[in-house]
């Protein structure tokens, strides 16, 4: 009879934890929506670079507003499966005849970014 007792008192315990030490058995996957932005990347961006060349390098723009064709946007946004989602932004801003003028967000540029483009 004591063990019944046990058992009972063992199955009312697990069902007030819930299951949350269940959920991380339970496997889930990498979400990545946006762009792929690569540090290396945007280390190799150049002030000058016409927009054919950033595109290149980095691919399309996840937004170029109507309004503001010289302002590009690239967003990444990576929710591992068990952690934290984590978002990126790279802001890239050109001149009207095309040329990369500025940027701004959560990558640093290259120490070469001011060099002359070949």
């Amino acid at each position: 009879m004591r063990w019944k007792h046990i058992v009972a008192a063992s199955l009312v315990l697990a069902s007030l934890s819930g299951c949350s030490w269940v959920n991380k058995l339970v496997y889930r996957i990498d979400i990545n929506q946006g762009n792929y932005i690569d540090q290396t990347a945007v280390e190799e961006l150049k002030f000058g670079m016409t927009k054919e060349q950033v595109k290149f390098l980095l691919g399309p723009p996840m937004l170029v507003e109507s309004g503001y064709p010289n302002t590009w946007y690239f967003v990444q946004y990576l929710k591992p499966g068990h952690e934290e989602p984590e978002q990126k932004e790279l802001v890239l801003s050109f001149d009207d005849s095309g040329q990369l003028v500025g940027m701004k967000g959560d990558y640093q540029p290259g120490t070469g970014f001011f060099e002359a483009v070949r």
